[in-house]
C-alpha cells in the first residue's frame, strides 16, 4: 500500500506548473464526470505501466531539480520532466486526464486501491 501511495503521489512531485494547473482546471468537470464511470481492468493495467514510467521520470529529474541554481533553471527542469511524464502516460495508452482521474478516484475508493495493489503486487504493504 505504501509503495502504491508513494507512486501515486510522484505525479504531483514535479507537475505543479501553472500550465498544468490551468489544464487541470479546464478539464476538472470532465474528470468529475469520468469518476462515475467504471474503470476497466485494461485501463488499470495501462495505469500501472504509466505510473511506473512516471515514477522513473520523477527519479530521473529529482536530483537535477533539487540542485537547480535558480528558479528559471528549476522551471526548465520541471517543464522537461512534465513533458516526459505526459509522454509516458500517453505511451501507456492513457490520456493525462484519464491518468489523473484514476489517481483521484483511487484516493477515495478502497475497492479501486485494492485492484491497483493486486496489479502492482503490493497487497501486503
Amino acid at each position: 500500500m505504501q509503495k502504491t501511495i508513494i507512486a501515486l503521489a510522484t505525479v504531483f512531485a514535479l507537475g505543479s506548473t501553472a500550465a498544468v494547473a490551468q489544464e487541470q482546471q479546464a478539464q476538472e468537470s470532465m474528470a468529475q464526470q469520468q469518476q462515475t464511470q467504471e474503470i476497466s481492468e485494461g485501463m488499470l493495467v495501462k495505469f500501472v505501466t504509466a505510473m511506473e514510467d512516471v515514477q522513473g521520470v520523477t527519479e530521473k529529474y529529482r536530483d537535477q531539480f533539487q540542485q537547480a541554481e535558480n528558479q528559471e533553471e528549476a522551471r526548465e527542469i520541471q517543464q522537461s520532466a512534465q513533458e516526459e511524464m505526459i509522454a509516458a502516460v500517453e505511451d501507456a495508452g492513457l490520456t493525462p486526464q484519464e491518468y489523473n482521474m484514476i489517481i483521484q478516484q483511487a484516493q477515495n475508493d478502497e475497492e479501486l486501491r485494492g485492484r491497483l495493489e493486486k496489479l502492482t503486487g503490493d497487497e501486503n504493504s
